[in-house]
């Protein structure tokens, strides 16, 4: 749900192949402000990396995610584009299935990068978005 003044496009876009998952090709925003949100990894309330495994770090880094969304009263519904970055191929399953979860219509653009590594050793996952609203 957007804010009545906040207009967001998402067009079909012909020409190149239909979206391999659920995300949109192209996010139009008009009549708000864009947030960005920096990365968010797989830490809990003190800062430490939780568990090594994947899955549990795609969930905990949508958690933080969505925790500095909703401190600045925004939510998953304004997210228009995430980026995910992933040490692992393995991890693509897992954050296809995350993403559907949190977003289940009116998809963002959306973008997953397969690194060598990531800032802090034990992260296999950092995700970034941007967020419109009024």
């Amino acid at each position: 749900m957007y804010d009545s003044n906040l207009v967001v496009d998402r067009p079909e876009i012909t020409g190149f192949g239909a979206p391999v998952a659920a995300y949109s090709s192209i996010v139009g925003v008009r009549g708000g402000k864009i947030l960005f949100v920096a990365g968010k990894g797989p830490v809990d309330e003190n800062g430490n990396t939780i568990s090594d495994d994947i899955e549990s770090q795609i969930h905990q880094a949508m958690k933080n995610m969505r925790a500095a969304l909703a401190a600045v009263g925004a939510g998953m519904e304004h997210v228009v584009k995430i980026n995910a970055y992933f040490t692992t191929r393995d991890a693509i399953p897992h954050w296809k299935q995350v993403r559907l979860e949190n977003f289940p219509s009116d998809f963002p653009a959306a973008t997953a990068v397969i690194v060598a590594g990531l800032a802090i050793d034990d992260w296999q996952v950092e995700i970034e978005a941007y967020a419109a609203v009024l």
